[in-house]
């Protein structure tokens, strides 16, 4: 299902074209089964009658509950998010309105074509929960697929029965995609449906009869994982001193930034350079260290603390170092902008320790289980979130103080 095979059934008179994504979801949509009922769809279904009846458990529902007011277990959890997990969950909410404001507008642009958009005309804002659904199922179950002449066209993807479910593993994949011609001679995409759509096992992967097969999604920090899927990578256990992780920084770095007189000067030369925003710490069984996105905009604001004067000239040494043509601004720079390097682990560390004791206290038996037993996988999912970002800012804290280089 995707918008090659859709594209029939969907003119495109509206004030925009859909997207492949508005386009399935819309289908989805407009076909979803009524309780344990089958799809109404005569063509596709059979298949959608497979896919997930209810996304209670995954934290974009929950924030589209909670700004309509109603009530929701999973609307308290939003509380105990990370912050920067919580921006990225406003980001995804964002694209979802984008996608169904899009609909809207579509549905009434052609409400002449059929009947079958009446009901949905009737109560279209009703329907945005219903909407919710059919968008998370194709968020969630998507993969890529050529259909464009582009590579990087977002409209390269489609619902694949059978494949879609195949769950995820963060590494150790059963299967590896097979290009397709299109792929190999970079021409235009394939003409058929399904044609070059193969997946071979790994040389060094086997799997036995009766064993669940899988896919890698992609490399993606824990956050994105649960703001796009809805769970985490269980990599740590227990109270380990050392994970793979990644924790973005934005929301204390800002703070610190801006805290300053001259936070608004540093922010407007970091935009106008690219260096604002997208800060992260990154620890691994090697190494814990921070991005160097973080460190150029630590640079410049120990710099601009250090000068008693704000203006462009008193910062040519960063742009040196931006530049390459030296390696630092100077030793004094170096010590300055790894103590606010510490003080920011500082920050995470205290609040995600205070976060899981919260979290652990403020407990499940809150809830009615009765109805919701995907509560306390939810808060253990949580749980993971803090405490990545407590033990990958350790990580960091500990390499910062003993001196090593970044």
């Amino acid at each position: 299902m995707n918008s090659r095979t859709l594209k029939s059934l969907y003119p495109t008179s509206g004030p925009t074209p859909l997207t492949a994504i508005q386009m399935i979801s819309l289908h989805l949509h407009i076909n979803r089964p009524h309780g344990s009922e089958d799809s109404p769809d005569p063509r596709y279904g059979p298949y959608i009658s497979t896919l997930p009846r209810e996304f209670n458990s995954h934290p974009l529902t929950w924030i589209m509950r909670s700004n309509s007011g109603m009530e929701s277990e999973g609307v308290p959890l939003l509380g105990h998010l990370p912050p920067s997990v919580h921006a990225s969950l406003i980001k995804l909410h964002d694209r979802f309105c984008q996608d169904w404001a899009a609909v809207r507008a579509y549905l009434i642009a052609n409400s002449y074509i059929s009947s079958k958009y009446d009901a949905y005309l009737d109560d279209i804002d009703g329907s945005a929960s219903n909407y919710v659904w059919a968008w998370l199922n194709v968020n969630t179950r998507c993969i890529y697929y050529r259909l464009k002449a582009s590579k990087e066209d977002p409209d390269n993807l489609t619902l694949c029965p059978i494949l879609d479910f195949a769950n995820h593993t963060p590494s150790g994949s059963h299967m590896t995609p097979v290009p397709s011609e299109a792929d190999i001679w970079d021409t235009a995409p394939v003409k058929l449906i399904g044609k070059g759509f193969r997946f071979l096992s790994p040389v060094d992967a086997s799997v036995q009869e009766g064993e669940e097969i899988f896919l890698t999604y992609g490399a993606h920090p824990n956050r994105t994982l649960f703001i796009e899927y809805g769970f985490v990578n269980k990599s740590l256990l227990g109270e380990a001193e050392t994970t793979d992780g990644e924790v973005d920084v934005q929301d204390v770095v800002e703070s610190l930034i801006l805290g300053h007189k001259s936070g608004v000067f540093v922010k407007s030369v970091l935009e106008d350079e690219g260096y604002w925003g997208d800060w992260t710490l990154y620890c691994s069984t090697e190494s814990a260290q921070p991005s160097w996105r973080l460190i150029t905009a630590l640079r410049l604001h120990r710099l601009a603390v250090s000068n008693k004067t704000i203006h462009d000239n008193a910062i040519q040494p960063w742009r040196d170092v931006i530049a390459g043509k030296r390696e630092i601004i100077s030793d004094g720079n170096e010590i300055a902008w790894k103590q606010s390097l510490t003080a920011i682990c500082d920050t995470l560390i205290t609040r995600a320790q205070a976060s899981l004791h919260s979290l652990k206290s403020d407990g499940a038996e809150e809830y009615d289980l009765g109805s919701e037993r995907w509560i306390p996988w939810m808060r253990e999912n949580m749980r993971t979130l803090w405490r990545e970002e407590l033990l990958v800012a350790a990580a960091v804290k500990q390499r910062t103080l003993r001196g090593d280089d970044f």
